[in-house]
């Protein structure tokens, strides 16, 4: 192998490597584990509490408009 050719070839074979996949499974995996242990089940507090958000920002809003 010609000099030039080998400083390139570790990121050919980077480059190959994630052109590949091999790392994609790996992402998937971890992304699988995190969203087992997420709880998919919400009370109605956490609708009240992005309701009373979003008023409590419009009445920000309107606020500082007429300031």
């Amino acid at each position: 192998m010609p000099e030039n050719e080998q400083i390139f070839d570790p990121a050919l074979r980077a480059a190959n490597q994630a052109l590949s996949g091999r790392k994609r499974r790996e992402v998937s995996r971890i992304a699988s584990i995190e969203l087992r242990f997420t709880d998919a089940r919400s009370g109605a507090w956490e609708a009240l509490a992005m309701v009373s958000v979003a008023v409590a920002t419009v009445l920000c809003v309107i606020g500082v408009w007429f300031l």
